[in-house]
């Protein structure tokens, strides 16, 4: 299925991102559930972790991520540009 994501990185961003908002979302109403709490960690390192490996192939996700001397964030193309594909 492609949905606009450039590869098999970008979706596992996208996906434990979603899995993210979504534990994060429940801990609002039951802050107290541990299993969800246990799988919100679980689930936040996986995100780290998928955010890593795109960031080694693709660059920075956020402008605040870029740990170089340089202004690399400017340097692949804008979405516009066909940079999500």
């Amino acid at each position: 299925m492609s949905c606009g994501y450039k590869d098999q990185l970008s979706m596992n961003v996208y996906e434990t991102g979603f899995a993210l908002d979504e534990a994060q979302l429940y801990l609002n109403t039951h802050p107290t559930d541990q299993e969800a709490m246990n799988y919100y960690q679980q689930v936040r390192r996986l995100n780290q972790d998928a955010v890593r490996a795109y960031e080694e192939v693709h660059g920075p996700l956020m402008f605040n991520q870029v740990n170089s001397n340089n202004w690399s964030w400017v340097k692949g193309p804008w979405p516009w540009e066909g940079g999500m594909r």
